[in-house]
C-alpha cells in the first residue's frame, strides 16, 4: 500500500538502491536479540539494541517501511496528540521526541528533520474558543497558546482571510519517515546488525517460558530474545499469548501534490492535516476507517484536495497527483503495548502504537533496550502492558 507515498517517490535513486542493499540473502541462524518487523520501530530498537553491543537480526516480511511506517504524514506532534491521551503516554512522547532531536547530530541520520510548529485553525477542533484549549492544553503540562488573526496571518501568510485565532504548538516537529526508517537501518547496520527482508515469522517454539526458535520462511532461528514489532500481525505468537491480542488495522488516506512553491511553513490543521515537504509537496489527509483499505477511494481525494484548496487558496486547481493508504497497527484503547510478553521470559512486544509509531519509536526502542540489558525500562509502563485489557 505505502509504496504509493510520497515518501516513496521522494527518495533519491542512491537511498531507494540503499534500502534495498541492506537485505542479506541468508539469515542469521543465533542472534542475540531478534526483531521481527522492519517497520519504524523495530528499526528503532535494533539502533538501540546494537548501541549495547549486542548482535541484533531483523527480519521484514515484506520491505522496510512498507506498511505505516512508510504511509503516515511525518508528524513528531506530542502536545497536539497528548490531549487526546494519558499522562503516561504524554511523558514518553516528549521523552521520545527529545531523542529525534538528537538524531540528526549522529553519524547516518538523514531524515529532514525540521522543528517548524503545528497549527490548528478551525474552530472544529476546539470547545468554546481558542483560549479555553490552550488553557487546557497548558494546566495538563503541554506546550501551547492560543493566537489571534493577526498572529495566525503573521505565521502562515498564504491561509485564506477570515480566519480569527487558532493554537498553536511552537515545539512540534517534522520528518521523512522512510529517511528516518533508512537511517535507523543505516546506523544499525553500520554497527553489525543484520536485515532480511521477505522474510516472515510464521510461528515459534516455547520450552521452560523461552522462545528457543523461530520457524520464517527463511529458516529457523535459535534467538536469545525477541521483539515483536509487527504492528497488528500477532499470528505467529498468538497461541502463546495469555489472552487474543488485542490488535487490529485502522486505515487512513493521504494525498500529495507535485512540488509547489513555498505556501506554509508548518503543519496546518483546518479540517484536516496540511502540511509542505521539505522539496515542495503539499501533502494532506488523515483519516480513520476500519480495516485494511487497499487501495485510495476517490471521493476522499476530492474532499481532502478541496478542503486544502479552501485553506490555502494558491492551491485552486493544483491537482493532487498522489493518493495512497496505510493500515495503523491499534489497541482498543489507542496506546501502544511495550512489554515482555505474560508467561514468555524473553518475548518482548512493542505493537499496536496507533497514529503514533513514528512519534514513539526512539523511546520504544531505547525502553525495550533497557528492559532486554537491564532487567526493566528506566520509565515507569504500566500504561502499556500487556494485561491491561484482560
Amino acid at each position: 500500500m505505502s509504496r504509493n507515498s510520497v515518501w516513496f517517490t521522494t527518495l533519491s535513486d542512491a537511498k531507494r538502491a540503499e534500502m534495498i542493499s541492506f537485505s542479506r540473502p541468508e539469515i542469521d541462524s543465533r542472534p542475540d536479540v531478534l526483531i521481527v518487523g522492519g517497520g519504524i520501530v523495530g528499526l528503532a530498537a535494533a539502533y538501540s539494541l546494537v548501541q549495547h553491543g549486542l548482535r541484533v537480526e531483523v527480519i521484514e516480511a515484506e520491505t522496510l517501511a512498507s506498511q505505516a511506517s512508510g504511509a503516515n504524514a511525518g508528524g513528531i506532534w506530542p502536545d497536539q496528540q497528548g490531549i487526546d491521551y494519558p499522562p503516561a503516554f504524554r511523558d514518553l512522547a516528549r521523552r521520545s521526541r527529545d531523542l529525534w532531536g538528537k538524531l540528526p547530530a549522529r553519524d547516518g541520520f538523514d531524515f529532514d528533520w525540521r522543528v517548524n510548529g503545528f497549527l490548528t485553525v478551525d474552530s472544529r477542533h476546539w470547545d468554546g474558543s481558542p483560549e479555553e484549549l490552550a488553557n487546557q492544553l497548558l494546566s495538563e503540562g503541554l506546550s501551547a497558546h492560543a493566537i489571534d488573526g493577526e498572529q495566525v496571518r503573521m505565521l502562515e501568510p498564504n491561509l485564506k482571510s477570515g480566519i480569527n485565532g487558532g493554537v498553536h504548538y511552537p515545539s512540534e516537529a517534522h520528518v521523512h519517515p522512510v529517511k528516518a526508517a533508512l537511517s535507523f537501518a543505516r546506523a544499525a547496520v553500520g554497527s553489525g546488525a543484520t536485515i532480511v527482508q521477505h522474510a516472515r515469522a510464521v510461528t515459534m517454539r516455547v520450552e521452560n517460558d523461552r522462545v528457543v526458535d523461530v520457524e520464517t520462511t527463511a529458516g529457523q532461528i535459535h534467538p536469545g530474545a525477541v521483539v515483536a514489532a509487527t504492528g497488528w500481525t500477532a499470528d505467529w505468537f498468538a497461541e502463546f499469548a495469555p489472552s487474543p491480542p488485542p490488535l487490529v488495522p485502522l486505515s487512513g488516506q493521504l494525498i500529495a501534490t507535485a512540488p509547489q512553491p513555498p505556501l506554509i511553513s508548518g503543519t496546518v490543521l483546518g479540517q484536516a492535516i496540511v502540511v509542505q515537504l521539505r522539496s515542495g509537496e503539499i501533502v494532506t489527509g488523515g483519516n480513520v476507517v476500519d480495516g485494511q483499505l487497499a487501495e485510495a477511494d476517490p471521493d476522499v481525494t476530492a474532499e481532502f484536495a478541496a478542503a486544502a484548496q479552501d485553506l490555502i487558496p494558491a492551491l485552486e486547481g493544483v491537482p493532487f497527483e498522489q493518493a495512497w493508504t496505510g493500515a495503523r497497527p491499534a489497541t482498543p484503547d489507542h496506546l501502544p503495548i511495550i512489554d515482555r510478553l505474560p508467561g514468555i521470559e524473553n518475548l518482548w512486544v512493542a505493537a499496536g502504537h496507533f497514529k503514533n509509531g513514528l512519534l514513539l519509536a526512539p523511546i520504544t526502542g531505547e525502553s525495550i533496550t533497557e528492559w532486554i540489558t537491564d532487567g526493566s525500562p528506566s520509565i515507569a509502563m504500566e500504561a502499556f502492558r500487556w494485561n491491561r485489557f484482560e
